[in-house]
C-alpha cells in the first residue's frame, strides 16, 4: 500500500481511541486540577480539632442533634448524651421509643485516623472565633489546594465539644452536616433502659488484610488518593465472610462491603443487617454501578458482582468522592475492555 493513500495513514477507530486514552491519561497525570492534589498548609486548626476529639472522650454532656442534608433542612432531629466509658445515647425528642446506646462511636466522632487523613489531604485553617446554636466557637475550616473550602468545624470555645460540621462539593454546594443545640453539661439525661450497639464485627489488622488480598480480596488501602482506609472489619453472615472497609478524607465516609458470591436475579438487591445478602447462581448486574443514584450531592448505594465478589458501597458524600471510590473497584462482570476505557474517561471528565 503507497504511502500516499489515506488509508495508509488512518489507525483503526479502536487503536485512535487505545491512543486517545492514553494521551488523556498522561495529560491528567502530569496537570491534575488544583483540587485533586493534597493541599499546603500551617495546619493550625488541628489543635482545635484534637481537643474536640479529647473532649468527646472526656466530657459528658447532652444536646439536640440536627441532621441537615444539602438544601440546610433537618433530616433527622435526636437527642445525644454523652457519658465518656460508656458511649453515646441516642434519645427521639418525642414519643416512647427506646434509646439506643452507641458503644463504637470512633467513626462518628473526631479520632486519630480520621484526623491524620484530613490533615493529610487538606489544609486545615483555624478561621477564628464564630456562633453555633447560641453559642460562642472555634471555626476551622478544611481547604482544597485551590483554596475552596472542603469541609467547616465548630467547635465549642468553652467545652471544646464538636458543635457542628459541614461538608462541601468542589462547587462550593453543602453537601451534609450537623449542627448543636441546646448543650448541657452531665448526663442527666442518660437512659435508664437501652437497647446496644455493639461492634460491628471484628477489627482486621494490617497482617490479616494482607492475607486476605492474597486470597483475592478486594482491600486497597486507598481507593484514590484522597480516599485512606480508616477502619476495617470483618463477620460472618451466615457461612459468608462479609468485611466491611471504611474510606474517608477525613470529611466524608465510604463503606464498602465485599463478600463472595453472587446477585440473585430472583429477587431485588436488598441489604439486610448493613450488608447484601447474595443467592446462589445468578448473572445479573444491578444497573446503577457507573450512575450512582442519589442526585449531585449526598447519599449513594451502588451494588454489583465482580470476580466471584459482590460489593456494596454506601456513601455520604460529594458525588464526585463517591464516583471514585466506586470506579476504584472491580467492575462488573458484564463490562468488557471498551466499557473499562469508556470508565476510565468518564472519571477524567471527558465523557
Amino acid at each position: 500500500m503507497r504511502a500516499g493513500n489515506p488509508s495508509a495513514r488512518t489507525a483503526p477507530a479502536p487503536l485512535q481511541a487505545l491512543a486517545l486514552l492514553c494521551v488523556l491519561l498522561l495529560a491528567g497525570a502530569v496537570s491534575p486540577d488544583a483540587g485533586d492534589v493534597p493541599a499546603e498548609g500551617p495546619d493550625d486548626g488541628m489543635p482545635v480539632l484534637r481537643r474536640a476529639a479529647e473532649a468527646a472522650d472526656e466530657v459528658a454532656y447532652s444536646a439536640v442533634r440536627e441532621v441537615t442534608g444539602e438544601d440546610g433542612e433537618s433530616d433527622l432531629l435526636v437527642r445525644v448524651v454523652n457519658r465518656p466509658g460508656d458511649g453515646i445515647a441516642l434519645l427521639p425528642l418525642e414519643g416512647a421509643e427506646d434509646a439506643l446506646v452507641v458503644r463504637d462511636s470512633s467513626l462518628q466522632a473526631l479520632d486519630d485516623s480520621l484526623l491524620s487523613t484530613l490533615e493529610d489531604v487538606y489544609a486545615v485553617r483555624d478561621a477564628g472565633r464564630d456562633e453555633l446554636g447560641g453559642r460562642n466557637a472555634h471555626l476551622v475550616e478544611a481547604l482544597r489546594a485551590d483554596g475552596t473550602a472542603a469541609g467547616r468545624f465548630w467547635v465549642d470555645a468553652g467545652t471544646g465539644v464538636l458543635l457542628g460540621s459541614s461538608v462541601y462539593g468542589e462547587r462550593g454546594e453543602r453537601v451534609l452536616g450537623f449542627r448543636t443545640t441546646g448543650l448541657e453539661m452531665g448526663d442527666e439525661h442518660w437512659p435508664d433502659h437501652a437497647s446496644g450497639d455493639e461492634p460491628w464485627g471484628d477489627v482486621l489488622t494490617g497482617g490479616e488484610r494482607e492475607e486476605l488480598r492474597e486470597q483475592g480480596w478486594v482491600l486497597p488501602e486507598r481507593l484514590a488518593w484522597n480516599l485512606c482506609l480508616v477502619d476495617a472489619r470483618s463477620t460472618s453472615y451466615g457461612d459468608q465472610r462479609v468485611i466491611h472497609a471504611v474510606y474517608s478524607d477525613g470529611l466524608s465516609q465510604v463503606s464498602v462491603f465485599i463478600q463472595r458470591g453472587r446477585l440473585d436475579t430472583g429477587s431485588p438487591a436488598v441489604l439486610r443487617n448493613g450488608y447484601l445478602g447474595t443467592g446462589t447462581g445468578g448473572s445479573g448486574v444491578t444497573p446503577q454501578h457507573d450512575t450512582i443514584p442519589g442526585g449531585d450531592t449526598g447519599r449513594y448505594h451502588s451494588v454489583w458482582q465482580a470476580d466471584g465478589f459482590v460489593f456494596t458501597v454506601l456513601a455520604d458524600a460529594p458525588a464526585g468522592l463517591a464516583s471514585s471510590a466506586v470506579t476504584a473497584l472491580p467492575g462488573p462482570e458484564d463490562s468488557g475492555f471498551w466499557s473499562r476505557v469508556r470508565r476510565g474517561m468518564a472519571r477524567l471528565g471527558f465523557l
